[in-house]
């Protein structure tokens, strides 16, 4: 992060401010080009690009024992085309688990392949990260409730794991865009601060998944989902997703007052325990 004092410039009437010429350089900024202007709360004055220049990343992989690890890089990054080649012909197994990895990634799509190569387009969709989060919450609350539901129906129990996937597509999303945001240094919606703690509560999303998820495949296996419990914590849960988003220190201070108590109740069952103590952890974000 560079930082410099300027004095500011009167011109008639008016006071003025350049622009550093990196800065104006790096956005490809020049006369008559667009900028943003926000004044924050604090009194902070942020001035943005109105356009920059989108140059397309691409990246060659080879695949081989590290490629899942290398696709995730390339796709936090936020690489539009991703080639994978081989030096070989890929086997049938090898291009099932390749278009696995797609499957699982929010706005992936193989557009070209041959016996040694395949083409992954990034359809990236420019979706908010707030619109991302609140979908991520409506998967999970939803998870919740329809396992209240459930008792034996098979197909439902199935859906609520199958909606866990759509979860964490949303959960790299978010990652992915909060991680563009914190290397270019700027983002009209979220500061510093904001970005790092919505990581820190998308990840609490995503663990209420993952233990919902479980929930259910032991509800296939036949053993009894604690259907209380769950009713329990879906109120809980909305409160502290509303009471995050909404700044609310009045949810805070209620599940601090009754943080022993809902431990004891939700005890009986690991699962429900550990949604519980991620739901706490959504509101010690709070501040």
């Amino acid at each position: 992060m560079e930082h410099e004092q300027r004095k500011l410039q009167a011109l008639g009437g008016s006071l003025y401010l350049s622009l550093p010429a990196s800065w104006s350089k790096r956005f490809h900024l020049d006369k008559g080009s667009s900028v943003d202007l926000t004044i924050t709360d604090s009194g902070e004055l942020r001035v943005f690009p109105g356009s920059k220049k989108i140059e397309e990343r691409t990246a060659t992989l080879r695949y081989d024992r590290y490629f899942f690890r290398n696709m995730m890089r390339e796709y936090l990054y936020g690489s539009d085309v991703i080639t994978v080649t081989k030096r070989v012909p890929f086997t049938n197994a090898e291009r099932r688990e390749i278009a696995a990895v797609v499957t699982n990634l929010l706005n992936l799509e193989i557009v070209e392949e041959d016996s040694q190569k395949i083409v992954i387009q990034h359809l990236k969709s420019d979706i908010p990260i707030k619109n991302l989060v609140t979908r991520m919450y409506h998967l999970t609350k939803t998870m919740m409730d329809d396992l209240c539901k459930a008792k034996r129906d098979v197909e439902l129990l199935r859906n609520i794991i199958e909606r866990d996937i759509l979860v964490g597509k949303c959960y790299i999303a978010v990652i992915m865009q909060i991680r563009a945001a914190l290397t270019t240094q700027w983002n009209r919606d979220w500061n510093l601060v904001q970005l790092l703690d919505m990581r820190l509560f998308i990840e609490r999303i995503e663990k209420i998944g993952d233990l919902l998820k479980q929930i259910a495949q032991e509800g296939l296996s036949g053993k009894q989902i604690p259907v209380k419990d769950i009713l329990a914590l879906s109120s809980l849960y909305e409160q502290a997703y509303k009471g995050y988003m909404n700044t609310t220190l009045a949810v805070a201070e209620h599940f601090w007052d009754k943080d022993r108590e809902y431990q004891k109740r939700f005890s009986q069952n690991r699962n429900v325990a550990g949604i519980y103590e991620y739901i706490k952890d959504i509101t010690d974000l709070i501040i």
